[in-house]
């Protein structure tokens, strides 16, 4: 009773904190796949011309079949061997989105004037003709799929909390200590804000993390076959979920065959590479199936993608205001000095490899911020993963108590900051802020045609590194702009210009009207990406009265189960 009630509360609680639709482009595209599947049973999308299903699937085929027509680029996905058109975004990740689909799809059934309502709330008086201009609309409809589809994160946030407190315990902490390795984590890191977004990340994150804990208790000789079979069954579902995990299961895979070495039961390690076999089948096959090729996943060549200077990519990835680890998992700056001291650790190697790797290959890259997401979203596994590792082993809070409690409270802050308003609204309005700086500074010849084409071709580089533009002050700002109304008017109309948007948030005047317009999604302002406001908006009902009774139950059941299970 007592992991029930930890869990139901757990997720409760993250809940309170999810979007009400999907909040980036990426997981559209992977819903849009899902809902084929679920339909036709082939996630493949139809173009214009091969009688789509629905207005989002044509628009998402015809897009990625132009881009590779007429810049010769693989964007967002690649036509397959038999015509339709494959996103590019993981097969596992699809996969987990069918059910809710399914489940979206039986609730619309029941409920269809909801979908109109979502229509006339955010495109008033737009015919079919030209209804997919409007983004939110574009990238919105089908909006009980995906409200279902946004329950996904919190619930894969919740098992992964709870793998963390069994990690801990596997590697010997007290009841108590796991409960505070696993507090850290899940709302003083980056993990916290990953536990809402739609991305693939966090359950890839979440099936890494159940295969990390089948190893530490190989390592530990606490592994039965059925676990271990498991085990590598959730690691190879983990690289199937987000595939570049197929960079660090290997590492796991080499923990166990050590201790299994150790132990003279290599049969341990046999198990472990059996249960992962039909997950690599599975990969293997459907690339044959699609494109003709096993190792093809519809993403660009590696060498297109990985040709940035390494150092380059590091130093951000560490350091830059608006994404650096070092800023958004402030306990990093104790656990490491502590981590690298004598003794050691036990199984620390796996945690720093699992650290460095996806550290050093997405250093390599110039999408190093990863996109629309609170933090390197491409290095968070590894951070959780070396935290899980060395926190309850360290044990900071009892050996430098001070220092841990204002570095934990410092990353508490810092990730609330990643839910109170929406990382979407905020890249668009430092977009917009960056290239006005930088305009400026090109007219006034301060900065040469390259330095200005370079802005022009990828901004993100620029606003997701340059302390003025950070969402760890940029969020709060959103936020106020949000309640007072800073966005819409009381009609809800939208408030453009340079005045409203990006001068109060960044301290930058626009030089063109593309340079000043507010947050352009209607869920993206007041307050909406949270999604108690959503469906009070568009219901027409208190936001307060679906939060209160969640956040309620949330507590009470959260507080009772883990009282209980760290006792």
């Amino acid at each position: 009773m007592r992991w029930i009630q930890a869990f139901l509360g757990t997720y409760l609680l993250l809940f309170a904190t999810g979007h009400g639709s999907i909040e980036n482009t990426d997981a559209t595209a992977t819903m849009h796949a899902a809902r084929a599947l679920w339909l036709r049973g082939d996630s493949g999308l139809r173009c214009s011309h091969q009688a789509p299903d629905w207005p989002g699937e044509a628009f998402l085929a015809d897009y990625i079949v132009q881009r590779r027509a007429g810049e010769g680029v693989l964007f967002y996905g690649k036509q397959g061997k038999n015509g339709l058109v494959y996103v590019w975004f993981p097969m596992g990740h699809v996969w987990l989105m069918v059910p809710a689909v399914a489940l979206g799809e039986a609730i619309a059934g029941i409920f269809p004037g909801v979908e109109d309502a979502f229509r006339e709330k955010v495109a008033p008086g737009l015919d079919d003709a030209v209804l997919l201009s409007n983004n939110s609309y574009r990238d919105g409809h089908f909006v009980i799929d995906q409200a279902v589809v946004a329950l996904l994160p919190p619930l894969f946030g919740t098992v992964s909390i709870l793998l963390l407190f069994l990690i801990a315990l596997a590697l010997g902490a007290t009841r108590r200590d796991a409960l505070w390795s696993t507090v850290a984590i899940a709302v003083g890191t980056q993990f916290f804000p990953l536990a809402r977004e739609n991305l693939s990340d966090g359950p890839g994150m979440c099936f890494l993390l159940a295969a990390l804990l089948a190893t530490v208790r190989a390592w530990r000789g606490q592994a039965s076959a059925l676990g271990l079979a498991l085990g590598g069954f959730l690691a190879g579902f983990a690289v199937l979920s987000r595939y570049p995990h197929g960079t660090l299961v290997p590492l796991l895979g080499l923990a166990v065959a050590i201790a299994a070495y150790r132990r003279r039961r290599l049969r341990e390690l046999l198990w472990f590479a059996l249960g992962g076999l039909p997950c690599l089948v599975m990969l293997l096959a459907i690339n044959y199936a699609r494109h003709g090729d096993v190792a093809d996943t519809g993403y660009p060549k590696a060498s297109s993608w990985f040709n940035y200077p390494i150092w380059f990519g590091a130093f951000k990835i560490l350091f830059a205001a608006g994404k650096g680890i070092l800023w958004f998992t402030p306990l990093l700056w104790l656990v490491v000095p502590l981590a690298l001291r004598r003794p050691r650790p036990q199984l620390s190697w796996l945690g720093w490899s699992l650290f460095a790797v996806p550290m050093l290959m997405f250093s390599s890259t110039n999408g190093w911020q990863s996109g629309q997401c609170w933090g390197v979203r491409y290095v968070t596994p590894g951070i959780v993963c070396l935290l899980a590792i060395l926190l309850p082993q360290l044990r900071p809070w009892s050996s430098h108590r001070r220092v841990f409690l204002a570095l934990f409270a410092v990353g508490v802050l810092v990730n609330l900051t990643g839910v109170v308003s929406p990382t979407r609204g905020h890249s668009q309005l430092a977009g917009q802020a960056v290239l006005a700086m930088y305009q400026r500074q090109y007219e006034a010849g301060e900065i040469d045609d390259e330095d200005w084409e370079s802005v022009r071709q990828d901004a993100a580089d620029h606003f997701y590194f340059l302390p003025r533009f950070s969402p760890l002050h940029g969020h709060w700002t959103y936020l106020y702009r949000s309640v007072t109304g800073g966005f819409e008017d009381q009609e809800g109309r939208v408030r453009n210009g340079s005045a409203n948007t990006i001068e109060p948030l960044f301290g930058v005047v626009a030089l063109d009207q593309s340079q000043s317009y507010a947050p352009g999604y209607w869920e993206d302002r007041g307050g909406r990406h949270l999604w108690w406001r959503f469906w009070g908006d568009l219901l027409g009902i208190s936001s307060w009265l679906l939060l209160a009774p969640v956040l309620l139950a949330g507590a009470v059941l959260a507080w009772s189960g883990w009282r209980r299970l760290s006792q």
